[in-house]
């Protein structure tokens, strides 16, 4: 599993599918997926969305672009589609974030 979330640490951009961690671990996709679940609480690709998340809130208010840039370069298919995750994972859109509104789901998330 460590391994698995050090392939995803470094390819969280990439689409990189179940396969293809398993590939670089070793093991079966089914192992893989069973154990990654049971171990961190998060399917692979969920591990992967939360690493995207997490660095654009870092990256958010350093950033002075168009959202849509920030959200190609962290792997997402759209602005839209990081906007709907970012919502649904903060409470808030990533646009407001940049206007300074806060969420109680951010500030748990920063301080762990």
């Amino acid at each position: 599993v460590e391994e698995a979330k050090a392939v995803l640490g470094i390819r969280f951009r990439d689409a990189v599918t179940l396969e293809d961690v398993a590939r670089a671990v070793h093991l079966s996709q089914y192992h893989l997926a069973r154990v990654f679940r049971a171990e961190t609480g998060y399917t692979l690709a969920g591990y992967r969305q939360a690493l995207r998340l997490r660095t654009a809130l870092e990256r958010l208010p350093l950033s002075t672009g168009e959202l849509t840039t920030l959200a190609l370069e962290l792997g997402f298919s759209s602005h839209s589609h990081f906007t709907a995750c970012f919502r649904a994972s903060f409470g808030v859109t990533p646009s407001a974030l940049r206007r300074g509104v806060r969420a109680p789901q951010i500030r748990k998330i920063l301080t762990a």
